[in-house]
């Protein structure tokens, strides 16, 4: 009779004390998901703005054949240069030292002299500019000579148009060649404020000799 009593009283407190444990735990759960919540969504809130700064102004249109143009040229370069002991090999099983050299010649032009022209033509060329308003901070992006992205930070007091523009160049920013067409900027107002067309014009007229001045 008491082993009775003594379950009916127990299952009786556990049926009671369980819904409350439940309500404890749920609760609990729920000001951790909130707090989760809140945590990412101020992160995420704080990198979306970081991103947000920076305006893309300008594409280049040529960035594509660029790309694929490089990316053929150090690949043949590469093959080149693993297949250039074979060709050495089967020349010099023929004995002739003209045939050789020949070989070599082509061999090392394509292997090595192509990437390093093609580096120098296209290495001016800006394929992205990005404007940072809260900072006034251009951000231009150009390939190195493996193919890798290079960002170039610098302000419209940094940049200095050519009076004669060499050849791909349309301005020198921190002393660095880049070129651009104005009509690929979404906005012509940074076009215009990167080549001073927003400053007083100069016209260069020169000065009188003092021999024309006395007569």
């Amino acid at each position: 009779m008491l082993r009775f009593c003594a379950q009916s009283t127990y299952s009786q407190s556990r049926i009671l004390l369980q819904p409350l444990a439940n309500k404890q735990i749920t609760s609990k759960l729920k000001a951790i998901s909130s707090c989760s919540n809140i945590i990412s969504r101020h992160y995420s809130v704080k990198l979306r703005d970081e991103k947000s700064n920076l305006e893309c102004i300008y594409y280049g249109p040529l960035t594509p054949q660029i790309k694929g143009v490089k990316v053929f040229s150090l690949s043949s370069s590469v093959a080149g240069f693993l297949a250039q002991p074979i060709i050495i090999k089967e020349a010099s099983s023929i004995g002739s030292m003209s045939l050789i050299v020949a070989l070599c010649s082509v061999v090392g032009f394509f292997t090595f002299i192509t990437p390093i022209l093609l580096h120098v033509i296209t290495k001016k060329y800006v394929t992205e500019m990005h404007y940072d308003p809260a900072t006034n901070t251009y951000t231009a992006t150009t390939f190195n000579f493996f193919l890798a992205r290079k960002q170039l930070n610098f302000k419209v007091e940094d940049v200095v148009v050519p009076e004669i523009p060499g050849m791909f160049t349309t301005l020198n920013a921190k002393g660095y060649p880049l070129f651009v067409e104005a009509r690929h900027f979404s906005d012509p107002m940074h076009y215009a404020k990167l080549m001073g067309y927003d400053k007083p014009m100069d016209f260069k007229l020169g000065e009188q000799d003092d021999d024309s001045t006395s007569k």
